[in-house]
């Protein structure tokens, strides 16, 4: 029975993990996620960047002077039951930007 359990752990902790990122903002906003594409919008959204390759790294930049942008992957990680934030930043500058990374 044990080595059964074993092999189950194991293919449990190799299932993908969905990450999304998170945008927070309370303004006009675009960016750019690699292998996801350009985006842009206003206030909240959520994009899954759970296919392609393990590590994705994204740019986004507020379209006005006011106004807050805050971003980060959140990596939901054994079906659900947690999570991990990555890459998160945020700025209030005027037309600011932020980068980050999901690993």
């Amino acid at each position: 029975m044990k080595p059964l359990l074993a092999v189950f752990l194991l293919a449990l902790m190799a299932c993908n993990e969905d990450t999304v990122v998170v945008v927070e903002s309370d303004t006009v906003w675009h960016g750019d996620i690699e292998e996801y594409g350009t985006v842009e919008g206003r206030g909240n959204a959520q994009f899954d960047i759970s296919e392609g390759t393990d590590t994705k790294c994204w740019t986004f930049q507020k379209l006005s002077s006011g106004g807050t942008l805050r971003v980060y992957a959140d990596d939901d990680t054994w079906f659900g039951l947690g999570s991990q934030i990555d890459g998160e930043q945020t700025t209030t500058a005027p037309n600011g930007t932020v980068k980050g990374c999901a690993h």
